[in-house]
């Protein structure tokens, strides 16, 4: 691994990397689960035999362990002691400011079980992978509320990487002017909570499944907040949207849907909103080309498999389009605000 972040393979390792990647993926997840990083930052490295003693685990295991993750250059060896690499220390650390952890949990006890049956899902055009998750429903939404425990597992993620991506829309949209935001399918609330507190004239409604709303509901602390929070649980394709509102955030949603499911929904938008009313779709997008980026070509086999059977990871061209076919008349777009977003915003 270089300064720079960058790390170097040969073809034949970059081949090797994806044909074994379910046991790379799970040479890091154990090493979470052991907490084998944070003893190492603790300690400023440890030797195989302070490895071993210290995970509780005989040293054979422990050496296959951290070859693992030599090999992976998540960790390095300096003299006899093991020391996390700097990617390690800026993304999988708990107190690190990129930490992935939720990322890592949902990926583990929500979707990987479920990557298998991709080849079939194209085949059936619809979401076979679900068959993982027993319960109501036929998207993954509807079914995590029968799982309490995975759905706090899917929010948490969730809410993670709403709080890292979510600030860079303030650079772009003054909400100072809106009185009242609905935050459809706003999920465990972490945008509404952020927006209520930025703007202290603000009322916010969180649209989602009831047990969405529920867990929404229970994560706002503050009285003062709750005041100014509203929850309206329903359906997002069929349940009344307050008509008093002057703004609707569409945030994380664009990928979940077909291109045409996704202009059914932004034209309800449309039609809920008052003249000058504005819809700000914030999403995670590939480029306008169809070649990248990596997460973009790798996220989207999870919607069609698992999460609806019908999305994936469009280009800031598709989401523009769809907001201009919703009926918005005043549209403009803001790529690159990092994290791979786009912001695009439609006024009635």
């Amino acid at each position: 691994m270089t300064g720079s972040g960058d790390v170097t393979l040969s073809e034949a390792d970059y081949l090797r990397l994806i044909i074994h990647g379910t046991t790379a993926f799970e040479l890091l997840r154990t090493a979470m689960e052991f907490d084998l990083f944070e003893r190492l930052e603790a300690e400023n490295g440890l030797t195989l035999e302070q490895v071993a003693d210290a995970i509780g685990v005989a040293e054979q295991p422990a050496r296959i362990l951290l070859l693992g993750l030599a090999s992976l250059s998540l960790v390095t060896r300096e003299g006899e002691r093991y020391v996390n690499s700097p990617v390690i220390r800026r993304k999988m650390l708990r107190d690190a400011p990129r930490f992935l952890g939720p990322l890592l949990d949902v990926q583990a006890e929500v979707i990987n079980q479920s990557m298998g049956d991709f080849a079939e899902s194209m085949r059936q055009g619809t979401n076979v992978g679900l068959r993982h998750i027993p319960g109501p429903g036929t998207t993954l939404y509807e079914r995590l509320t029968a799982h309490p425990r995975l759905q706090e597992v899917f929010y948490a993620n969730m809410g993670d990487a709403s709080r890292k991506a979510f600030a860079r829309i303030l650079d772009f949209h003054d909400f100072s002017g809106v009185r009242h935001l609905v935050d459809l399918g706003g999920g465990d609330g972490t945008n509404g909570r952020e927006l209520a507190r930025r703007y202290p004239e603000l009322t916010v409604t969180v649209v989602d499944q009831e047990s969405v709303t529920r867990l929404a509901s229970s994560r706002v602390e503050d009285p003062e907040l709750l005041g100014r929070m509203r929850f309206h649980p329903g359906d997002l394709f069929t349940v009344d949207l307050p008509r008093d509102a002057d703004a609707i955030l569409f945030f994380h949603l664009f990928e979940i849907w077909s291109l045409e499911r996704n202009t059914e929904l932004l034209r309800r938008c449309h039609d809920a909103l008052p003249e000058g009313g504005v819809c700000l779709v914030y999403n995670f997008v590939s480029n306008d080309e169809g070649t990248g980026s990596l997460s973009a070509g790798l996220v989207s086999p999870y919607f069609l498999t698992l999460a609806s059977g019908e999305g994936m990871t469009y280009s800031p061209r598709d989401v523009e389009r769809a907001v201009r076919d919703a009926g918005f008349s005043h549209v403009e777009r803001h790529d690159d605000l990092g994290f791979s977003h786009t912001l695009v915003i439609g006024r009635k």
